[in-house]
């Protein structure tokens, strides 16, 4: 009776389709779980795989920005395991994607209505014709894409909230998209600026992650260094500004493509710099009128991933 049970549930599983394959291969381990139990998600970008006879590419994109179809997905998928290890809940806004790293953040645009929303992706798929990415039935709902079912969207990769996310998922915490929209909105109106004259008399990069503890004695040598020279300047009578570089390009484009992303700080600008012959689009906030007066801003920037955010005296 055992083995007749054996062959029945053989040919039951020889009998799916290859595209009912194609569509939830590398998207879901059918494993049902609660979906209030703890998950066990990792970091997560991944080798070149094959489904369906087509090759994926997996790969850190910071730059991601593409326009195709969108679809979305549910209650057969509630409470199973996603590409990471992740548990799938429908009600979260998430979605899955066949090559950016697991977790990532992005800007979904539904072009139909224009209505926008930035989703957490923690899976793979989808594996379904030239669709780009599987919504949650969350996320459909609030696109109102769930009746259609399908609709042309734009995605576009948030530089700031995926790095965040990796860092955080390295680090064993996989915290829902809302909370990663809180800790990447930085202060506003909080910074004191000053209305001095600008004189160029160097640089400096103050380097002081607070996430760092091993580095705490740099750091503090680097502040100590740049207060003294700022005390030195004004006891001379000399003119100064402290700025809070963000990122430096050889475009402009590229430069303000990351403006954009930090638009909601007061006093983000471009300045255009030339050194030995080439042109350079510096993304920086301020003047600030003192160091102190920067640190917030710099630990809010470190914290979002731009880990080449330095401190400029001019």
């Amino acid at each position: 009776m055992f083995k007749i049970l054996l062959i029945i549930s053989f040919s039951l599983l020889s009998s799916c389709t290859s595209v009912e394959l194609a569509a939830n291969l590398g998207k879901k381990v059918f494993l049902k779980k609660d979906p209030s139990d703890k998950s066990n998600g990792i970091y997560k970008i991944g080798n070149p795989y094959v489904v369906d006879g087509k090759r994926y590419y997996p790969k850190k994109d910071l730059n991601y920005d593409e326009k195709g179809i969108a679809s979305w997905y549910g209650p057969k998928f509630h409470g199973k395991l996603t590409a990471n290890g992740e548990i799938f809940n429908q009600y979260k806004l998430t979605a899955a994607h066949k090559t950016l790293p697991i977790p990532s953040a992005v800007k979904v645009t539904n072009l139909k209505n224009n209505k926008s929303l930035i989703i957490r992706i923690n899976d793979r798929g989808p594996f379904v014709n030239d669709r780009i990415i599987d919504l949650s039935y969350q996320s459909a709902k609030k696109l109102n894409l769930l009746k259609s079912g399908t609709g042309f969207v734009r995605v576009q990769l948030l530089r700031s909230e995926s790095l965040l996310l990796e860092k955080l998922a390295k680090k064993g915490q996989f915290p829902e998209i809302n909370e990663i929209k809180k800790r990447t909105t930085p202060p506003i109106n909080q910074v004191i600026h000053s209305n001095v004259s600008i004189k160029k008399i160097g640089e400096a990069n103050l380097g002081f992650n607070s996430q760092n503890k091993s580095n705490e004695k740099k750091k503090k040598g680097h502040i100590e260094n740049i207060q003294k020279k700022v005390q030195a300047l004004k006891i001379n009578g000399k003119s100064y500004k402290i700025w809070v570089q963000i990122a430096s390009f050889s475009n402009k484009k590229s430069a303000n493509i990351l403006k954009t992303k930090f638009n909601s700080i007061k006093n983000i600008n471009i300045k255009k710099t030339n050194l030995k012959g080439k042109y350079f689009y510096r993304v920086r906030v301020g003047p600030f009128s003192e160091i102190n007066d920067t640190k917030e801003i710099y630990n809010f920037l470190i914290n979002s991933g731009m880990e080449g955010t330095k401190i400029f005296v001019e």
